[in-house]
């Protein structure tokens, strides 16, 4: 008995936090990291056609 709800509770654990990992990495990190790349990447177009 106490196996199966050891078992049970660590793999509702490691699935809830798999989950919210990837909720957080696709869901937050990811599009902040774009929309960052984004940002300097303009930056750096406007730098150079200012230039040249």
């Amino acid at each position: 008995m106490l196996r199966r709800g050891l078992i049970l509770d660590l793999s509702i654990a490691l699935g809830l936090g798999f989950a919210m990992g990837n909720a957080y990495w696709y869901g937050f990190h990811m599009p902040r990291t774009h929309a960052r790349d984004n940002f300097y990447k303009a930056l750096e177009e406007e730098r150079i056609a200012k230039r040249g």
